[in-house]
């Protein structure tokens, strides 16, 4: 009854605040997995989003730099047309979306960093393949880094229909401790506001106990959407970075906040 309490408080703390417009970053590597998080961050946040931007990071070798025909422009021209063709299918499902693009080369994650930075991001959107068997380790890697979150993971399977139901899950003692930020990602999500079931990670939980109790949810409920909300190196943050909850990041849509926030 408190944790209700709270998060009913939460959710008039928001409403009675400035709102708020989010920029929303979503890297692509034209898998098929970028565009389809950034359809589902679309729709999670539309109505509180300032602009999407699809950023594709690519490497040229080095070892065709200097020849005849530069190796360099022909992936770029090609980096630069398969964003557009992204954001024209992007654009042709959701018109009033501000949706840009941007291609650079350099280190994917360096340059990703560089560009959460420099755009002022709000929120990292990062698509994944199941258990993240392509380009895995990209993935994996954000999650290893606190400084990009807030970040949406995105899988690939679609969701089953009608599932707009959340988890909300907290470190003990963590609600009241991030109240704000909470109340923030609770009122800028549109698609679940049916039921909330929240979870409370506790000193005397076990992670494996905590995944448990999430299976349970996910089998009984039509979740479309887990948040995980954690404070600087709390046990929940933790073993986000451990990896202890892949498993559950890269089986659905999964949101990764702290008391940091951008």
């Amino acid at each position: 009854m408190i944790f209700a309490a709270l998060i009913t408080e939460l959710m008039l703390d928001t409403l009675r605040s400035e709102e708020k417009k989010m920029k929303i970053l979503v890297p692509t590597d034209f898998s098929g997995s970028g565009v389809n998080a950034a359809a589902l961050a679309i729709k999670l946040f539309q109505k509180k989003t300032d602009a999407i931007i699809l950023e594709n990071v690519f490497q040229t070798p080095k070892e065709n730099r200097g020849t005849l025909i530069s190796i360099h422009d022909i992936i770029a021209n090609d980096s630069k047309a398969l964003l557009e063709k992204e954001r024209r299918h992007l654009k042709a499902e959701y018109k009033d979306v501000n949706i840009s693009i941007r291609s650079e080369e350099g280190n994917l994650v360096d340059t990703i960093k560089r560009a959460v930075k420099k755009n002022k991001i709000n929120l990292l959107v990062v698509g994944v393949s199941k258990h993240g068997s392509k380009n895995g380790l990209v993935p994996k890697t954000f999650i290893e880094q606190p400084e990009f979150w807030p970040m949406l993971t995105v899988p690939l399977k679609p969701l089953p229909s009608g599932s707009k139901e959340l988890i909300l899950i907290v470190t003990e003692g963590a609600l009241v401790k991030n109240k704000k930020g909470i109340a923030d990602y609770l009122q800028n999500i549109n698609m679940y506001d049916t039921k909330t079931h929240n979870l409370e990670f506790t000193t005397k939980d076990k992670v494996e106990k905590l995944k448990a109790d999430i299976r349970t949810l996910l089998e009984k409920h039509k979740i479309g959407l887990i948040i995980f909300n954690t404070s600087k190196g709390d046990r929940l943050q933790k073993a986000l970075i451990a990896h202890q909850m892949d498993s559950v990041l890269f089986s659905i849509p999964s949101l990764l906040i702290n008391e940091e926030l951008k």
